[in-house]
């Protein structure tokens, strides 16, 4: 396994087995990467189709998770400075979710608003 002690900070989102499947993204930092699978210690985030506010989100336990590489449909790395540990999800406006650090901004997903669609 390729160590990833450079602290890279992913947030992935899984594939879905069916258009009406809840979303699944985890963000978190790379342990490490083999040709099969990813480790990370990560949190979950799971989701329907559109998200307005942070209670529309489910959030998982933080701890170690190990995702296949076929179960991976996008990867976007996030600075590595991003607290994931203490990032919390905001609203800044109707149908704009994101998590934030206190110096970092990601979007989670796709509101009424909002362009980018998972």
């Amino acid at each position: 396994m390729k160590d990833n002690s450079d602290s890279q900070v992913w947030k992935i989102r899984t594939i879905k087995n069916y258009p009406e499947a809840h979303n699944h993204i985890l963000v978190g930092k790379v342990l490490g990467v083999t040709d099969s699978y990813v480790r990370l210690h990560c949190t979950t985030y799971h989701f329907a189709k559109v998200v307005n506010k942070p209670e529309d989100i489910q959030i998982g336990n933080l701890m170690v998770r190990v995702v296949p590489w076929s179960r991976i449909e996008i990867i976007n790395e996030l600075p590595p400075t991003f607290d994931y540990v203490r990032s919390r999800l905001i609203a800044d406006k109707e149908g704009e979710v994101l998590f934030e650090d206190g110096r970092h901004a990601c979007p989670v997903g796709s509101g009424a608003n909002y362009e980018v669609k998972y």
